[in-house]
């Protein structure tokens, strides 16, 4: 045989093996292909169920929101002093915006009191008590958190609007550190805000939820977006999803990226920002160099 037909014969068979093997990938790629295709087909809720990921219940949607900005409520002292619907107590504003007050008496809390019971409670304590929700009972620090309202919703961790009620060993609430929020004013036209189930998604593809979780709760509410600047912040409509009962995740409501906050940092930043008020215009032996000393023994 002449070297030109063996090289045709090479030619020819390397060209029949390079198509079976073409045929062999394509068929791998489709089945790979209808895998992909299967798995995307599956819908959230048969893959949390699949994960016996219980979801407890979801609210009504909440169709359209904005981002909102706010200023800083700033008091007087005038103000406060005609305040006549709280406790005896003696109160102190620093810079404008932020209150110490202390308890003449301590007020009992009951441990096993119900939202609604701490809720009464608090309204005789705290100013403008009708601006804020409760929102947890910190055991380690022995600290109850309340988060202010604005159009009817909770603002998240931000020190600006939140009430900290202090409790003694005994549970007795001696004094109270206090912020507000003001005047509210959207920053833009209405958008549509990502379903409840939308937000459970994305936590669940960020590998937040695991397998066995139980979603007890998913709640609208608002969250910083913008660091605090002058007397104006801006926030973000957020989905809050808690999970076990434990921990909370925050997922933005119209950008759909998802955060969590520590309760443990906010509450010592909280207490650091106390700290620095009032040793500026403390003086001995009165209520602002008590508050004070407790607050340097909680750090």
């Amino acid at each position: 045989m002449q070297w030109g037909q063996i090289k045709s014969l090479l030619i020819l068979s390397f060209l029949i093996l390079d198509i079976y093997l073409l045929v062999q990938f394509l068929d791998k790629k489709e089945d790979a292909d209808l895998a992909i295709l299967e798995e995307e087909s599956s819908t959230i809720e048969e893959q949390l169920s699949a994960e016996n990921i219980v979801i407890e219940e979801l609210p009504e949607q909440v169709d359209e929101e904005t981002y909102i900005s706010v200023k800083q409520r700033l008091f007087t002292e005038e103000e406060l002093e005609a305040y006549d619907e709280n406790v005896p107590q003696e109160a102190f504003i620093f810079d404008q915006y932020y209150i110490a007050s202390q308890l003449d008496e301590p007020i009992p809390m009951d441990k096993d009191a119900s939202e609604d019971d701490i809720k009464k409670t608090f309204d005789q304590i705290a100013f403008y008590p009708e601006e804020y929700k409760y929102w947890n009972w910190n055991e380690e620090l022995n600290v109850m958190v309340f988060f202010q309202k604005k159009i009817e919703r909770p603002v998240y961790y931000n020190q600006n609007g939140v009430v900290l009620l202090f409790l003694n060993e005994d549970n007795e609430v001696t004094f109270y550190l206090q912020t507000m929020l003001g005047e509210t004013e959207s920053l833009a036209e209405k958008r549509t805000l990502i379903e409840p189930m939308r937000a459970i998604e994305i936590l669940y593809m960020a590998n937040e939820l695991y397998t066995d979780d139980h979603i007890t709760n998913v709640n609208i509410g608002f969250h910083t977006r913008v660091p605090f600047e002058g007397d104006v912040q801006v926030f973000v409509p957020i989905w809050k999803v808690n999970v076990n009962e434990e921990e909370d995740f925050f997922v933005n409501a119209i950008e759909g990226f998802t955060f969590s906050t520590d309760e443990g940092e906010f509450l010592e930043d909280v207490i650091d920002t106390g700290i620095y008020k009032l040793q500026v215009q403390r003086s001995e032996d009165d209520p602002i160099d008590d508050i004070l000393n407790e607050l340097r023994e909680m750090r």
